[in-house]
């Protein structure tokens, strides 16, 4: 018989050792390689784990990462036995998670699919996610160490996450227009005054900036980043925005989808540096933003 609990501390032994089976050495998050950091995390609630457990044996595995905010989470960390594939365990855990969400009163959960992996997207697809964005070349590969895997973020709302509506860009962008329509719209907050202009970190070969402060110095600055460095840049989304776009088309970022904030917004994001190729892509949404890079 097949059972969706949650974490007890005596799982983390054998959760490490089904991402090993199902990954190998190439997970992405090395924590879930060292038990102990499996049963940290949960006890300091950074995470939520799920568990499939079929004949005392732990066949699948998923977690609500909290990351730094309380409000949100992400749908994560998803790992099903070999030989138990292809039987909704995946979803299950999900649909427990996401129960789990609503009870703690969160806001916002997303996830990550794999566009490789387009059973991962009707897990998210099922469980009543929406496509808002493309990750492309997001992560080395887990299963080709010499590739990238690009990565669609879905969004449930458990609580309105209504996007702004620009008038100076209203109809020009068909997947804006989608979102809006699954989200609701509202009107634009004016831009935030930060002490702080950006944030940028270097992630691997990567870098993420987020723009606090919208100015043409700002912009400017930003369009003379690395070329040779894939660059995601997080703009967020409000009425100063429609001004700075030709700027940053001249500059090559293109247009990549929302990404929820911490604050009940939204960003918009831009790349700029990836491999211009087709992507196994199973969302309307999703192939909206694939084709306008084509254009």
């Amino acid at each position: 018989m097949l059972v969706i609990r949650s974490f007890q501390a005596k799982d983390a032994e054998g959760i490490s050792m089904l991402f090993r089976e199902v990954y190998g050495d190439r997970y992405v998050y090395s924590d879930l390689y060292v038990p102990t950091m499996i049963e940290w995390n949960n006890a300091q609630h950074n995470w939520r784990s799920a568990v499939a457990v079929k004949n005392n044996c732990i066949i699948g595995h998923a977690a609500l990462w909290l990351h730094d905010n309380d409000s949100c989470a992400e749908l994560a960390m998803f790992a099903t036995h070999p030989e138990a594939r292809h039987c909704g365990i995946a979803t299950k855990l999900g649909r427990y998670l996401c129960h789990e969400a609503r009870k703690q009163q969160l806001s916002t959960l997303t996830i990550k699919m794999v566009c490789s992996h387009p059973y991962s997207q009707r897990v998210a697809k099922n469980l009543g996610f929406h496509t808002t964005a493309l990750l492309r070349d997001y992560v080395v590969s887990p299963f080709k160490s010499d590739d990238r895997e690009s990565v669609i973020v879905g969004v449930l709302a458990l609580q309105p996450r209504p996007v702004p509506q620009i008038v100076e860009m209203r109809g020009q962008y068909l997947w804006l227009s989608r979102l809006s329509s699954h989200f609701g719209n509202t009107q634009p907050s004016p831009s935030l005054q930060t002490i702080l202009p950006l944030d940028i970190t270097d992630v691997s070969d990567r870098i993420e900036v987020t723009l606090h402060q919208l100015t043409r110095k700002m912009i400017d600055e930003i369009t003379r980043l690395p070329r040779c460095r894939l660059i995601y840049l997080r703009v967020r989304l409000n009425s100063a925005l429609a001004e700075a776009l030709p700027t940053l088309y001249r500059a090559e970022y293109r247009d990549m989808g929302l990404i929820p904030d911490n604050k009940g917004g939204w960003f918009w994001l831009f790349q700029r540096g990836f491999r211009r190729h087709d992507l196994q892509l199973c969302c309307p949404t999703a192939q909206m933003l694939q084709n306008q890079l084509f254009l």
